[in-house]
This record gives C-alpha cells, sequence and structure tokens, in this order.
C-alpha cells in the first residue's frame, strides 16, 4: 500500500508505553506549490488547502459566531488516523479564527472543522503525486465554478495562478478576499526527551528568590509573563508555589524542550493539552459528545502561544489574535456522518470542539 504523506501523529504501530507528543514548528516552505492541497500540508496562513475542494463548507460554517462576518483562515493540520482507514485514509483539520482576534474566548469565535477522504477518492490517486506536478487535479469546470461560489477565498483559482507562478494574480486574489496570515508550513517532529539533569542542580536558595521575585511581580502587576520561572526550577518551586505558579511552571518546563513550538499533537488516549493557566481550565462536562455517533470527544492538539510571535501580526492592531492556548477536540473514532446541508449545497466538512483559553 503506498504511503500517505507524513501526517502530525505517530503510528499506531509504534507501541509506547505513555502518550507521546508530536510538535510542529512553522518554516518558510521552498515552493509556494509545497502547500497546494495535492501535497496535503499542514500549514499556517494563506488560503485553505481545501481536502474535499468541491464540498466545500457552509456559509454557516465559516460564519463568524460573534461577529457575523467571514473567519480567518489561521491553520490546517494534515492527520489520518489509523481507526478509521477506510473512510479517513486522508483526513484534515482546519481552524479557523474571528476578525476580533482579542474576543476569541467568546463562544463562537474560533471553529474547528474536520474533513475526510477514502483512498479512492474523485480528487486525488492511490498514489502520491509526482515531484513534477505542480498543481493538483483541475475540477471539472462546472464543479470549479461551484466551489468558487462557495469559497470567499476563491481557492480553485488561487491554486492554479499558484501553479503557474503568476504572483500579481495570487495577490490581487487574495487582496479582494478575506484578510490572510502570513502563510507557512508547519515541520513536524517528536517532542525531545526531557534533561534527565533537570532542576537538582540547582539550590533552594535560589529557588527562593526566584519565587520571591515571581510573587513580588504578580503583586505589583497583576499576572506572571513567559520569563519568570526558569523550566529547570520547576521541581522545586512545585513545592513553595500557588496553583497559578505550579501550572505555568509546568508549561516553562516543558516548552523549554522546544521553545518554538507552535502546536501540540496527540490524538492517543491519555493525552491532555498543556495549559499555560490554572484559570479557564475545562470541566469533564465542557466538552460534549460527537453529535453524530455519541461517542466523547477526545484531545487531538492545541495551538501554542508562541505562534502569535511568528504570524508577523500587527502590534498596533487592536483586534489582532491573541490566546493562551487553543485547543481542539474531536471524535475519537473520526466518524463519517452524512454530509452537511447547506444553502448552497452539501458540506463534507464536520464542525469539532474547541475550548480557547485567553492569554
Amino acid at each position: 500500500m503506498p504511503a500517505r504523506p507524513d501526517p502530525l501523529v505517530e503510528s499506531d504501530d509504534e507501541q509506547e508505553e505513555d502518550v507521546e507528543y508530536m510538535l510542529g514548528f512553522v518554516d518558510d516552505p521552498e515552493k509556494p506549490t509545497d502547500l497546494l492541497r495535492h501535497r496535503f500540508p499542514s500549514k499556517v496562513g494563506g488560503v485553505p488547502a481545501w481536502l474535499d475542494p468541491l464540498n466545500l463548507p457552509t456559509a454557516e460554517q465559516l460564519t463568524c459566531g460573534l461577529t457575523g462576518r467571514t473567519l480567518q483562515f489561521l491553520l490546517q493540520v494534515y492527520c489520518p488516523v489509523d481507526d478509521n482507514p477506510v473512510d479517513a485514509f486522508h483526513r484534515a483539520i482546519f481552524l479557523f479564527v474571528s476578525p476580533r482576534g482579542d474576543e476569541l474566548a467568546k463562544p463562537g469565535a474560533v471553529r474547528a472543522l474536520r474533513c475526510q477522504l477514502r483512498r479512492a477518492n474523485p480528487f486525488y490517486g492511490d498514489t502520491p503525486a509526482p515531484a513534477s506536478q505542480l498543481g493538483p487535479k483541475q475540477l471539472q469546470a462546472a464543479e470549479q465554478q461551484l466551489s468558487l461560489e462557495r469559497d470567499p477565498w476563491k481557492v480553485a483559482t488561487v491554486e492554479q495562478q499558484i501553479a503557474k507562478g503568476d504572483d500579481a494574480t495570487v495577490a490581487a486574489l487574495a487582496a479582494a478576499g478575506p484578510a490572510l496570515f502570513v502563510e507557512q508550513e508547519l515541520i513536524v517532529e517528536p517532542e525531545p526527551e526531557e534533561d534527565e539533569e533537570g532542576a537538582t542542580g540547582a539550590g533552594s536558595t535560589e529557588v527562593q528568590r526566584l519565587l520571591a521575585a515571581y510573587r513580588s511581580r504578580v503583586a505589583a502587576e497583576g499576572e506572571y509573563d513567559e520569563q519568570e520561572l526558569p523550566g529547570e526550577l520547576v521541581d522545586e518551586l512545585e513545592g513553595a508555589a500557588g496553583p497559578a505558579a505550579r501550572t505555568f511552571a509546568a508549561f516553562q518546563a516543558r516548552t523549554a524542550l522546544a521553545p518554538e513550538q507552535c502546536l501540540r499533537y496527540c490524538f492517543q488516549p491519555g493525552a491532555t493539552p498543556l495549559w499555560p493557566s490554572a484559570s479557564r481550565l475545562p470541566a469533564a462536562g465542557d466538552i460534549p459528545l460527537c453529535p453524530h455517533c455519541g461517542a466523547q470527544r477526545r484531545f487531538e492538539f492545541q495551538v501554542m502561544p508562541q505562534l502569535l510571535s511568528l504570524m508577523e501580526l500587527d502590534a498596533e492592531d487592536p483586534h489582532a489574535p491573541d490566546w493562551g492556548t487553543i485547543a481542539v477536540y474531536t471524535c475519537p473514532s473520526s466518524c463519517s456522518p452524512p454530509p452537511v446541508q447547506g444553502a448552497g449545497g452539501h458540506s463534507a466538512y464536520v464542525e469539532e470542539f474547541v475550548w480557547v483559553q485567553p492569554s
């Protein structure tokens, strides 16, 4: 069986005693065509590389529940799973955020859409596209027209122009549609193992000094920042600090293993988000069941705050995106419900659940 492109998930063939996380890092693609849909990319920004380019999300699915405006495309993760190898040979999750990026913790401000395809499908062949194939297989004329009518980003046209190298047309199309974030590829690596030396080399005097400085700053400014607690001191601080400091110290220690990580992925049972704050954590009842099969949704990935510093955002924009973390929970069996019916036709994209912890 031909291998699928590398997803953001490890194969179940590699049995591990504990859950293992894959980390996503952003980088510029070697070529713009590397991020077109026939390459099954994981990426941040630009226009969506729709997995199903015909049965696109409905207008309602792409509408911000907070503002009533079209959502902004944030990122997509290519992540086929072994639990449903027939219907989800190809699988991707698309994440969209409100134009009011300063209010992403409010209901409807962030939406996650899951799309999956069988191995035999109308859009892709059984084997990976050759390197010489710059663009995806084009839709038929009537199909393309239908796709363009439903797509705020006009991706069917954009991808053709990218394949042709027509940068001017691509720029014009981008300017006419919803605002875009800078396009970057998500590069995937396993999370590195923790340094065995850890915090044992730090003396208690230094620990108390840092803890005192931390508490002093919290008292003066009302919050902590990500540089306050060195990761190597977390073990000592755990016994002396309050819940907020312990949560943040654990976050700092774990992310210090790979400081530039923008995404954490693990769809194994038992995986949990790495929360930067002890406030606004979801209770068990806050994560809804899959409305299609009734299964309890499971954590799949989270977007890290580190991504914000790499998105070239306008520091003067009061509505620029901001978050502590965005956690995405999906159906554990990646079930295949009937297509969603919308005003413009069927949608092959199913909404999953998102929990946003503010910064």
